[in-house]
């Protein structure tokens, strides 16, 4: 299973909690941020560092629509921790594996064993806030499940599923993290969800 796009699609400000694999079966699928540009090409695949925040322009061929995955991929012998990012990686990871939980201040101290306020604290000195990093976590695990298809053979979901899925309290709160967070509309969630051509 794969997203397929038939025009061109930009995707802004995507961050998952562990390495990401981005594999192009047709057309060509650029990776970018404030550093380094990576095109690929059909055929190609590339794993972006975890916690590396980054942008994804998918551009279809010529009467051939863009197809590509998003595979997260388990490494236990990752050390690394997004850019000195020790909390908002751990937090993150936290988040995208279970979307559905109330992420709140008081949560995050127990997780932590600290006060509300030192959470919050640990989360302000890597430039993170709480609410921002839930919004993005669970519309990456929305992206991350919608790229893996439907292991069950059933029907494509509809955006409440896939809301509901992902921890978002409702349609709008989902569509609006998809046009904010990362720039696309939430029909890609719908559209995507297909078999990769041969």
């Amino acid at each position: 299973m794969a997203f397929i796009s038939d025009h061109p699609l930009y995707m802004l400000g995507l961050r998952f909690p562990l390495r990401l694999r981005v594999t192009v079966r047709q057309g060509t699928v650029t990776l970018h941020n404030e550093i380094t540009t990576k095109k690929l090409a059909s055929g190609d695949s590339f794993v972006v560092p975890a916690f590396l925040r980054f942008a994804c322009d998918v551009m279809p061929g010529r009467g051939k629509p863009a197809v590509f995955t998003l595979a997260l991929e388990h490494d236990e012998a990752q050390t690394g921790h997004g850019g000195g990012k020790r909390w908002s990686q751990a937090l993150a990871q936290h988040i995208f594996d279970t979307p559905q939980g109330k992420w709140t201040a008081a949560r995050l101290a127990a997780l932590w064993q600290v006060t509300p306020h030192k959470a919050r604290a640990r989360l302000f000195a890597e430039g993170e806030a709480l609410l921002s990093l839930v919004r993005e976590q669970r519309l990456a695990h929305a992206l991350h499940t919608a790229a893996q298809g439907h292991r069950d053979g059933d029907a494509a979901r509809d955006l409440a599923q896939v809301a509901a899925g992902s921890g978002f309290a409702s349609i709008p709160a989902f569509c609006d993290a998809c046009v904010e967070v990362a720039g696309v509309r939430p029909s890609l969630f719908l559209r995507g969800q297909a078999s990769t051509p041969a």
